[in-house]
């Protein structure tokens, strides 16, 4: 086998000899063009910038802090204009949907009260409480177990409480919220649209105890009065202000007062003497101030200033009905209850209208500047110059009437509700 040899090649070894001549003849006949520099260079292929996800990721996280930031301002807003707060008037407002249908059977002898709140009303019985839809939708019930009931309403709650006992009960449309158990008798009771609720009560070695709590039970304030009795009591929108009126006897007669308070200190912010008479009711329907009832003088006292609107009649007070766009007022001669006067106020106290109507007025509401009304087995519809719209039989029985629309009603018996449409005259 030939043996075969590693070629050596060192740093002083040459390299290998290149041919010349072969170079010569290309180098001869190729020509190498060369490009200005100030010509533009145009690549066969468009460049393109691939941006990095840093940037995209700020964005979006900054879009998203914006997002929360506005919801955050939305919902503040919402708490601060709706007194109970977004989340319990979203519920009830959900508890109200739904159908129903009318007659509803009540499981009770005696109807005690109604309150229309818009899409809904409260019924007491002598026996439960209950919410109905204007539909006809049973929203809930509850056997309250009282011998003598009394219910007060704000914009999202209802509170019943035994006058004379010591219990009340607090609900929303989803059914029982608290239960609150006195050590005294209690004697009258308010709520306020944002939960906040007032107890007027007996109290030892005083003449009145008033007791106000938040939506949470907690005690805010009290109050004693000394020789007066308290019979009214109210809460401002706010539920950071009360109203109370008091009685006294002078001479054979009676006179009144009624305060403001604020829950920092015992002395009262306003007070106003009604010498001869006695406070009726005071109501806080309409969140700009409250209404201060008597025996023939309305008088609507704003909260920001204590500013009053006053109005009187020479007729005798005999109903009181508020809305959340107004409050009216039945005025009669005691010696005829079917010489009536019925005035409507506006939601800040003015007076929108005053208007005739013969007939014995078994209840009454006001929807939308009308006015709805029972009277003996006809329900009527008047418009604010007292003509009569619409009208249509009822039956015998019926104590309350609640408005569901613009031209029907529930009317209400002692063991039925049923839904009537009134009929143009």
């Amino acid at each position: 086998m030939a043996e075969y040899k590693r070629k050596r090649r060192g740093a002083f070894k040459s390299a290998p000899k290149v041919n010349k001549k072969h170079l010569k003849g290309r180098v001869q006949n190729e020509e190498i063009k060369m490009r200005p520099q100030e010509e533009d260079y145009i690549p066969k292929k468009k460049m393109r910038v691939v941006p990095g996800k840093k940037l995209e990721r700020k964005r979006r996280l900054k879009i998203g802090a914006m997002a929360v930031a506005l919801i955050a301002v939305i919902i503040l807003i919402c708490e601060l204009a709706i007194p109970a707060g977004i989340i319990e008037t979203f519920s009830n407002w959900t508890a109200v949907i739904g159908g129903g249908s009318y007659p509803l059977n009540l499981e009770s002898s005696n109807t005690v009260n109604a309150v229309s709140k818009g899409s809904y009303y409260y019924l007491l019985t002598n026996s439960s409480i209950s919410a109905f839809s204007n539909s006809g939708k049973k929203i809930f019930s509850y056997s309250h177990g009282f011998e003598n009931p009394v219910l007060k309403t704000s914009e999202t709650r209802a509170l019943v409480f035994e006058q004379g006992g010591t219990q009340a009960l607090i609900f929303t449309l989803n059914d029982l919220e608290s239960t609150v158990e006195t050590k005294q008798k209690i004697k009258n009771a308010a709520i306020g649209d944002d939960g906040t609720y007032a107890l007027v009560t007996t109290a030892d070695n005083y003449a009145a105890q008033v007791s106000v709590y938040d939506k949470n039970d907690e005690l805010q304030y009290e109050w004693f009065s000394s020789n007066d009795l308290v019979n009214n009591v109210a809460v401002a929108t706010s539920g950071k202000k009360i109203a109370v009126s008091t009685i006294k006897s002078n001479v054979g007669k009676y006179d009144s007062n009624v305060y403001v308070f604020e829950f920092d200190s015992a002395t009262p912010k306003f007070q106003k003497t009604y010498e001869g008479t006695v406070v009726y009711t005071l109501d806080t329907s309409q969140g700009s101030g409250f209404s201060t009832l008597t025996s023939n003088k309305y008088d609507f006292v704003y909260w920001s200033d204590y500013e009053t609107v006053s109005y009187s009649n020479e007729y005798s007070t005999s109903m009181f009905r508020a809305s959340d766009n107004g409050i009216a007022i039945v005025y009669n001669r005691e010696s005829d209850k079917t010489d009536n006067r019925i005035v409507v106020f506006s939601d800040d106290g003015e007076l929108e209208s005053e208007l005739e109507f013969k007939g014995i007025i078994t209840d009454f509401a006001l929807r939308d500047g009308n006015i709805y009304c029972i009277c003996d087995t006809k329900a009527y519809i008047l418009d604010e110059k007292g003509e009569i719209m619409r009208s249509k039989d009822c039956g015998f029985g019926v104590i309350k009437i609640c408005p569901t629309g613009q031209d029907t009603v529930a009317v209400i018996t002692d063991n039925i509700i049923d839904e009537i449409k009134l009929e143009q005259e």
